[in-house]
């Protein structure tokens, strides 16, 4: 249960509307016993043919209960939806503000779909603690409480047969009903995050399926999969209906029983007659807040995995205290980049990316990082912005250690074009202002115009990842971001991957124009325009094996002349 400890702590966070909830919860469920009973009561009575100004007494009673319970029931729902919603909004939060910073470490261990599913699926789950866990057996408890004093006022035998239910209904039952479901919640949880996983799967890819002629084929593990949870599903709500007939078997066995005990003690003549009703329909009224307890072993199994899942997601790594570092960055001037024997691995994985690196990037220098696929080139980049904070040695932003900044912080320094640039379903305007939030209509179109993007409107909607560019037009309008922001160093990680060389000689011609006054790190492992760099670094296997400039390089005719005459043969 530690996994529903933060959970908790959340919950009391709105302690007030819960304590309202709680109070109005019992004064409804009460008010419900007392309609029962005066009613029960005033029919007793009135067969025995009374003077009518006998019953004014009890008429009022009924009144007054059946418009208290309507009254106390609509406080209830009210302040316990309203605590319950506004819990579920502190969750959400609570697990973005986790896994943020986590990412996008947290994509190389989790499928896309189980994520969504996680972050939606789960913390709504989360949201019915209260109302379906914790609120249900302290109101009952409550209730039965003030009843079983008012029972034990005409007969001890009542209270105890009352006490009896209350113990098999409200404790012997859910207790079984949590071993019968202590395997069903994982089973339902994991499930509808496959099905969530497959189906993201199945859309991202359906392009693909079909061209493979394989889109039947996952169609049926989709369906497969579907299936699987339904019964799940079913077998979740036959538990959930069997522990609510139960409980109704419990509370109509205990009112037989209280009516047994009340028959003989009225032959005995200890009770008048007239009350017998009256105790029988309390007894069966009260267990009306003991119902909603039998399905609680579900809800609270439910909550436990969805709780634990999402701890699971978001304990990747631990976080620092943001108030303990540098939050702002005012002066967005360049500033040395210094790394000092830095070592890194990725989560996870043995073989280590970078390995001893040692280089200072002097504030307006512009260096080229090149090597082989898998060489570490863009680890450098996600250590830079604080992707990954767990590595050996020390990485300095000029005499701060980058360790010292929030990842927000850290980011300000750093303008960004990567090989795969996302651009959301939304206007021109809308992606271009992420970069630059205050930024007017003449601003944007005047960087469109730079970046030679003039034909687009700032009112035209893009398609998801801007599917709808070519992908020319996707880079440029990345680099538009990146002038928009003007931040004092770049990172350009592979900007032009994937590009044609008319596309690429594009893209770099609107580039190198934008970035001549900055410090500029380009990772690539396309040799072209090359000479324009202060300094190459080349890498391989996570290190530095080369470095000077692009003649020097050519001249030495090492590793990096290698690269450059096989790309000339390829081009060839």
């Amino acid at each position: 249960m530690r996994e529903l400890g933060t959970v908790i702590k959340l919950m009391v966070t709105e302690k007030k509307n819960i304590f309202l909830a709680i109070v109005f919860g019992f004064l409804a469920a009460i008010s419900s016993v007392g309609l029962m009973g005066t009613g029960g009561y005033l029919i007793s009575q009135a067969a025995l043919q009374p003077p009518l100004y006998t019953l004014t007494i009890t008429i009022v009673s009924v009144r007054f209960f059946g418009l208290a319970r309507a009254g106390a029931r609509y406080v209830e729902r009210y302040v316990s939806h309203k605590a319950t919603f506004s819990i579920l909004g502190k969750l959400r939060v609570y697990f973005y503000d986790k896994m943020e910073p986590l990412a996008p470490a947290i994509f190389m261990n989790y499928r896309s779909g189980d994520i969504l599913s996680r972050v939606v699926a789960d913390v709504e789950s989360l949201q019915y603690f209260f109302l379906r866990v914790v609120y249900p057996p302290l109101v009952m408890l409550v209730v039965f409480l003030a009843t079983g004093i008012l029972l034990l006022t005409f007969s001890w035998q009542m209270a105890i047969a009352l006490i009896g239910g209350l113990l098999i209904v409200g404790i012997l039952l859910p207790a079984l009903l949590t071993y019968a479901t202590k395997n069903n919640g994982y089973q339902l949880r994991h499930k509808r995050s496959e099905l969530s996983s497959q189906a993201t799967e199945f859309f991202f890819g359906f392009v693909d399926l079909k061209m493979n002629r394989q889109l039947k084929h996952k169609q049926s593990e989709l369906e497969h999969t579907s299936r699987e949870l339904i019964k799940e599903q079913e077998k979740n709500s036959n538990i959930t209906g069997v522990g609510e007939s139960l409980a109704l078997v419990g509370s109509f066995l205990t009112a037989w029983v209280v009516l047994i005990i009340g028959i003989v003690l009225v032959e005995a003549g200890h009770i008048n007659g007239v009350f017998l009703a009256m105790l029988v329909l309390v007894a069966l009224t009260v267990f009306e807040a003991a119902t909603p307890v039998a399905a609680l072993p579900s809800h609270l199994e439910e909550s436990r995995i969805a709780a634990s899942r999402l701890f699971n997601l978001t304990g990747q790594q631990p976080i620092q205290l943001e108030q303990q570092l540098i939050q702002d960055v005012d002066d967005k001037t360049p500033v040395p980049i210094a790394f000092q024997n830095v070592h890194f691995a990725y989560p996870n994985e043995e073989r280590k990316a970078l390995q001893g690196i040692n280089y200072t990037l002097e504030p307006g220098k512009k260096v080229a990082i090149v090597g082989p696929s898998g060489s570490g080139k863009s680890s450098i980049v996600n250590l830079l912005l604080k992707y990954y904070e767990s590595f050996e040695g020390s990485i300095r932003l000029g005499e701060i250690e980058l360790a010292n900044y929030t990842p927000e912080a850290a980011r300000q320094f750093f303008g960004v074009v990567s090989q795969a640039n996302h651009f959301f379903h939304a206007s021109v305007r809308q992606n271009l202002l992420l970069a630059k939030p205050q930024a007017t209509d003449e601003e944007l179109a005047q960087v469109l115009a730079q970046v030679q993007l003039e034909h687009i409107s700032l009112d035209d909607i893009l398609s998801e990842k801007g599917a709808s560019l070519s992908g020319g037009e996707r880079q440029r309008l990345a680099i538009a971001r990146m002038i928009l922001k003007d931040a004092p160093m770049l990172l350009l990680d592979e900007p032009t991957t994937g590009l044609d060389s008319i596309t690429e000689q594009e893209v770099l011609s609107v580039l190198w124009p934008q970035i001549a006054k900055k410090s500029v790190i380009y990772i690539t492992h396309r040799l072209v325009g090359l000479e324009k760099m202060d300094e190459i670094l080349v890498i391989n296997k996570g290190q530095i094996i080369e470095q000077g400039s692009f003649a020097e390089l050519m001249h030495n005719q090492g590793y990096f002349y290698q690269l450059k005459q096989l790309e000339a043969e390829r081009i060839g």
